[in-house]
């Protein structure tokens, strides 16, 4: 079941680029942010206290552990998104995103002296490269030429999120998947509504970026946080990472259908040898 669960995220989260994609171009980075998180937290937060109306006593220790996940997984990663897909195709983003579980073991080898195999040192080296065409447009020759700001940002993407998925091993140790997510978006969204004041707000906003705004908050949020966390809690980070590598192919699908973007080849290059690395570290 939990596969499944992992499946549908990947869907899920494949569609928040189209999402964060269009909201990006009428609300500023925390602003499109705050409405996202807001949302889910109208769901999470009753939902939580009926199970367990003990829920928000942690503590501080605990506490601390929870603010690491809203820094990295929320604050941090919701800055690096929706500035990134202001500057990049969804598609493109997507495809530097896949990146993830790469990181998700080069953190957890490091950190957490995970010992990584030759065979998925290959694995690495392939999702790098794969990722490293992407970002040079297929010409790896002008790889720093071609560098902008839009990839800086998406890089910083799979970063914040690798570490959110180390973090959260720990947490789940105490806390339940629907805990840990809703801790995690109030402290991550407390950051974030800091910086809001700073951004300007559109005189006009179509219902179209409500229902993108919805969307996030339901589907990217509230339920790909919590079956997020409970992979990680039944088969590992390393491992529920690895399904981070269906979202660009979903993703990149979704672009095309829904913001008319075009796909190069060397996009299906790039991608290629990122899902064949991220493959062999999962296998192997």
């Amino acid at each position: 079941m939990i596969y499944i669960k992992l499946i549908l995220v990947a869907i899920m989260w494949g569609g928040t680029f189209i999402a964060t994609k269009m909201v990006s171009h009428v609300f500023g980075s925390f602003t499109g942010a705050s409405y996202r998180y807001f949302v889910a937290l109208l769901f999470m937060v009753p939902i939580l206290l009926v199970k367990d109306p003990k829920a928000f006593k942690v503590t501080k220790k605990q506490l601390f552990q929870l603010s690491l996940l809203g820094a990295t997984g929320i604050f941090a990663y919701s800055f690096f998104f929706f500035t990134g897909l202001r500057m990049v195709k969804a598609s493109h983003g997507a495809l530097i995103v896949a990146l993830n579980p790469v990181l998700v073991m080069l953190i957890s080898s490091s950190i957490g002296k995970e010992r990584i195999s030759r065979i998925k040192i290959i694995g690495l080296l392939l999702s790098i490269a794969g990722t490293a065409i992407v970002i040079a447009r297929g010409d790896l020759f002008d790889l720093f030429t071609l560098f902008t700001w839009g990839d800086a940002f998406m890089l910083g993407c799979p970063i914040s999120w690798a570490l959110y998925t180390f973090f959260a091993k720990d947490v789940l140790k105490f806390a339940t998947p629907l805990q840990a997510s809703t801790w995690a978006i109030v402290i991550g969204l407390a950051m974030i509504l800091f910086f809001v004041p700073f951004e300007t707000y559109p005189t006009k906003v179509d219902w179209t970026i409500w229902l993108a705004i919805v969307y996030l908050g339901i589907c990217g949020s509230v339920l790909g946080f919590v079956w997020y966390y409970e992979g990680i809690k039944e088969i590992g980070p390393v491992k529920t990472s690895i399904f981070n590598s269906l979202i660009p192919i979903f993703a990149v699908m979704f672009s095309v259908v829904f913001l008319d973007e075009t796909i190069h080849t060397y996009m299906w290059y790039g991608s290629a040898l990122v899902i064949s690395g991220v493959y062999i570290i999962n296998k192997y």
